[in-house]
């Protein structure tokens, strides 16, 4: 009798993740004997946690924040648009050696065709803030043929930063700095850009606005990383603006990572309505 092939999410919190249903149900629906376990691991004890789950028998795993740039130095093998990102979001064990991997730019891509029928070569995309999501979609998408990036913070220094990381492998991608107070360089790159992405946590309470609606016009695309209906999304929809929230980026970052652990094609319908259903709980 084999064993239960285990799997998890490491971060710190992790308990408000619902990747176990998602996973979990995707392991059901093609008869695979897994588990996917949520692993909070503190900061301070995120290295001696590594080689147990090695121990322990874990086939690979999700890592989420604050943990996505301190795998990096636990890893034998990391794809290399990951190592550009300095970002790893999912991990396999072969024998003992890890292998490292971030889906979430092949989530916002899946998620950003799905949702405006938008593809990413050759397109122009607006990042809204410069973080530890941004840094890894932005490198992805860059990688993946963008024509322009405009890159969008309070902090134009991190946003700097960033540019220089893409540029220095993607020196075909026109990148653009830009701060929130750039209002009329912000009107015009809006007007002609595939899509805006807002990838930073401004909305997660419910009612601040991460991007002025009086940058906004009907007919604009914009996404937001979190997955639910933020202010920002309300107040585009009642311009005119075709919008769509982070649960299609969510439901194919699990999908490829389910990929790469198990080599067969994911179970995408009954992954999203387990997703669907434990976010709307």
């Amino acid at each position: 009798m084999t064993a239960t092939i285990r799997y998890g999410l490491l971060g710190w919190p992790v308990k408000q993740s619902v990747s176990p249903q998602m996973q979990g149900t995707g392991f059901r629906a093609l008869g695979i004997d897994a588990s996917y376990e949520l692993l909070p691991i503190e900061p301070e004890h995120f290295d001696q946690r590594i080689p147990e789950l090695i121990r322990d028998g874990f086939a690979g795993w999700n890592i989420t924040i604050p943990h996505k740039g301190p795998m990096l130095r636990h890893l034998d093998e990391i794809d290399p648009v990951a190592a550009q990102a300095e970002s790893v979001n999912t991990v396999c064990n072969r024998d003992g050696r890890l292998h490292g991997w971030s889906t979430d730019g092949f989530g916002l891509e899946r998620a950003v065709n799905e949702a405006f029928n938008v593809k990413i070569a050759g397109g122009t995309f607006v990042f809204w803030g410069t973080g530890g999501a941004a840094r890894a979609t932005a490198t992805h998408f860059a990688h993946h043929g963008a024509r322009s990036l405009t890159l969008v913070n309070r902090t134009v220094a991190k946003a700097e930063a960033l540019g220089e990381s893409i540029s220095r492998f993607a020196p075909d991608c026109e990148l653009r700095i830009l701060s929130p107070a750039d209002d009329d360089a912000l009107r015009g790159t809006f007007a002609d850009c595939s899509a805006i992405i807002q990838s930073s946590s401004v909305g997660m309470d419910g009612t601040s606005l991460s991007i002025p609606a009086a940058l906004l016009a009907a007919g604009m695309n914009v996404m937001d990383m979190i997955y639910k209906q933020t202010p920002l999304l309300k107040a585009a929809a009642q311009l005119g603006c075709n919008t769509a929230d982070g649960r299609a980026m969510l439901l194919y970052q699990g999908v490829k990572s389910f990929e790469i652990w198990t080599g067969r094609d994911a179970p995408v319908d009954a992954m999203r309505a387990a997703l669907d259903t434990a976010l709307d709980a």
